[in-house]
């Protein structure tokens, strides 16, 4: 138990000064955000998903890569970013828009990773006219139903404790990873695949700590189960949904609703994966995310 704690006590004081380095704080038009960016081009903006940060939204951007600039702000109570008096969606597009003010940005392709998806759609719908494109990786776009029965069982652990979340990574990462639908079979040949388990334990350490998260994972909650349906018909920008059809998190649903009501967008659907799908079936995925940036991210 002492080296696990001897452990532990040097992995978060790591993770802590890894976060601290590779983010910085904006003062915009619609209050302060945190934002970290890599890489030269093109910029794309990534709404990161729940239990992430700015570090979840680099962490894809190092997953696609190619030419592109991409801008990771921390969500609303996600990390350094304060949470407003209201803190929707809505005003977290806002938010995006005066980010991208302060970058002197005029326009980006816009991804919206699960949770994200909600804010990333509303910018695509109150900023049409910065949206160059629309990436829905997993991504609510409806309410979304109360959580598998081992995330809700740990969920309220993850909010107060960044020693057990560790853990339970630390002891079963496979428990996690099946919690998040990536079953025992698909988890035994990633396990042969060094590429893809180090991004699916790097994706793990976006969301470690967890309680310097824990306000913005309140908040999608709230936000998620009662979400309120969007226009989304009115989405003029082209788009791609990614989405699989065993996803726990996100169901399948809310990709199938945004690949049919946004106009003219492309959807792939995957059997399996589960909710990292873009991880477990990079190579399906991959190619599809990088030829569409390639043909609207100019």
């Amino acid at each position: 138990m002492i080296n696990f704690i001897s452990t532990y006590q040097h992995e978060i004081q790591s993770a802590k000064n890894h976060l601290l380095a590779h983010s910085q704080l904006i003062t915009t038009s619609a209050g302060l955000i945190e934002v970290g960016t890599v890489g030269e081009g093109s910029p794309i903006l990534i709404s990161h998903g729940s239990g992430g940060g700015y570090d979840m939204g680099l962490w894809l951007g190092k997953l696609i890569q190619g030419p592109y600039r991409y801008i990771a702000p921390s969500r609303f109570g996600y990390l350094r970013s304060p949470v407003p008096s209201n803190p929707t969606p809505e005003s977290q597009a806002d938010t995006y828009a005066a980010l991208l003010d302060a970058l002197n940005i005029t326009t980006v392709i816009m991804i919206g990773l699960s949770g994200g998806g909600a804010s990333a759609l509303q910018f695509a719908l109150r900023h049409s006219n910065r949206c160059k494109g629309l990436i829905m990786i997993s991504a609510v776009s409806q309410p979304v139903p109360p959580l598998p029965p081992f995330l809700r069982a740990i969920y309220p652990l993850m909010l107060k404790s960044n020693f057990i979340p560790w853990l339970l990574f630390t002891l079963a990462p496979q428990t996690v990873y099946q919690g998040n639908g990536v079953s025992r079979e698909l988890f035994a040949q990633i396990k042969l695949d060094p590429e893809k388990m180090k991004f699916l334990e790097k994706l793990y350490k976006t969301t470690f700590p967890s309680t310097p998260r824990r306000d913005g994972m309140i908040n999608d909650l709230n936000q998620m189960t009662n979400f309120t349906l969007y226009p989304i018909e009115q989405i003029n920008t082209p788009t791609l949904v990614i989405h699989a059809i065993n996803d726990p998190i996100i169901p399948i649903t809310s990709g199938e609703f945004s690949a049919k009501t946004i106009p003219e967008a492309q959807f792939l659907k995957l059997a399996d994966g589960g909710h990292f799908v873009c991880v477990t079936h990079l190579e399906k995925t991959m190619p599809v995310i990088r030829e569409f940036l390639g043909r609207h991210a100019i």
